[in-house]
């Protein structure tokens, strides 16, 4: 199993943690965001791991360089001469490395204890080209699925700013995104052909990509990149098992 970990980010709402070090080098309890995420996927059995560098890069090269007992094989995809934004940092390592398997994306500054390998693996029984891991919370931003869960669209639940990947303006029920998500090589027949692009305008913009959401609402998920949610991001930190 393969996984992308996004470790390129400013880290803009971790100033000034950020001013000396990544975001993805950010420690909680002492133990860097980076590390915690490879010790997940590595216990979960992904032998194969990319993780995107951009800010301050050459520190997580380092970081990489220097770890020991690695379960997995660690592979830096470098954009440290231009961030390509998340669709871009995805797109370029099914490119360059000529994946024939599906991809497991994972944001550094998310913490969750979330089955990794259930949901890899429930990803290819259910047959999706896509796979959003999910929850029912209080959040910003929610997707919009149909009943059968199909991503129809997206709204901010402040603005109330609504936008939809079809003419079917309707959806059955609504979550959050949880940072992890899931892709097949076949993506990249509906990639722009730009390098440079976030992935969420890929999934609302592209109607082709059979794109399913899952709901894991018994699992915890804590977006460690802001300074506001670090406390909680240790403890449940501390909870997990690797």
């Amino acid at each position: 199993m393969k996984a992308l970990v996004l470790a390129a980010g400013l880290g803009t709402r971790l100033r000034p943690l950020t001013n000396e070090v990544p975001k993805a080098l950010v420690p909680l309890n002492g133990i860097p965001m980076l590390e915690i995420a490879l010790r997940r996927l590595e216990f979960f059995g992904f032998d194969e791991i990319f993780i995107n560098v951009h800010h301050k890069g050459s520190q997580i090269i380092d970081f990489v360089k220097r770890r020991t007992n690695n379960k997995a094989q660690l592979i830096i995809s470098d954009e440290r001469e231009e961030l390509l934004d998340t669709g871009g940092a995805i797109k370029k390592v099914f490119i360059e490395r000529q994946l024939k398997d599906p991809l497991l994306i994972y944001n550094a500054d998310i913490i969750s204890d979330l089955d990794l390998k259930s949901f890899y693996l429930k990803h290819i029984k259910e047959q999706s080209d896509i796979s959003l891991s999910l929850k029912k919370r209080s959040s910003t931003r929610s997707l919009l699925f149909s009943a059968n869960g199909i991503l129809k669209g997206w709204r901010h639940n402040s603005t109330l700013e609504m936008r939809w990947r079809s003419e079917d303006k309707t959806f059955e029920w609504d979550a959050a995104f949880n940072g992890i998500h899931i892709l097949n090589p076949i993506c990249l027949n509906h990639f722009p052909k730009k390098d440079v692009f976030p992935i969420m305008d890929f999934y609302l913009n592209e109607k082709e990509p059979c794109i399913k959401g899952f709901i894991h609402q018994e699992s915890s998920f804590i977006d460690a990149g802001k300074l506001e949610t670090l406390p909680l991001a240790e403890e449940l930190a501390q909870q997990l098992v690797y």
